[in-house]
């Protein structure tokens, strides 16, 4: 009996070490899957703090410029009830004075020169311009009902 129950035994062990050796098996590959799944889970939930925090960044830039906006506007308004008068845009004053400044200067600057260049082209007289308007000449025009039968009047268009 004792060579029946050692091969019970045995064969206990034998399917003990096999289960052994099959739940080993099982949570090596579970611990796999698990850790290559946290990898990706990991992986997404940074993706998605990274754009989160990205959006509460704009979010945030927004509604900042947004309450800026709005304490200005209360600021205005209280100084208003209050009768207080809004102070003058010195800045835009001052941008506009050096900018006029600077447009004077420049004619200032120039002018000389284009008065000199308009002298000296009216008083070379163009070949465009006659010194003088010859009389006496016949003059000649291109439509045929304004004109006589050959087209030419001698002393210009005739009286209407």
């Amino acid at each position: 009996m004792s060579s029946q129950w050692n091969r019970g035994r045995r064969r206990a062990e034998s399917v003990a070490e096999d289960a052994w050796d099959y739940l080993r098996a099982a949570v090596d590959s579970a611990s796999g899957t698990a850790r290559s799944v946290g990898g990706t889970v990991r992986h997404r939930a940074s993706d998605l703090a990274d754009e989160a925090s990205s959006r509460y960044g704009t979010a945030s830039d927004r509604v900042g410029s947004a309450a800026d906006e709005a304490w200005r506007r209360a600021n205005l308004a209280f100084d208003a009830l209050s009768g207080r008068r809004p102070g003058k845009p010195w800045g835009w004053i001052a941008v506009a004075v050096l900018g006029g400044i600077a447009v004077g200067w420049a004619v200032a600057a120039s002018a000389p020169r284009a008065i000199s260049a308009a002298a000296d082209r009216f008083a070379a007289g163009g070949p465009d311009e006659p010194d003088e308007i010859p009389t006496g000449t016949t003059t000649v025009y291109d439509t045929p009902a304004a004109t006589g039968r050959d087209g030419v009047y001698p002393s210009g268009p005739p009286a209407v």
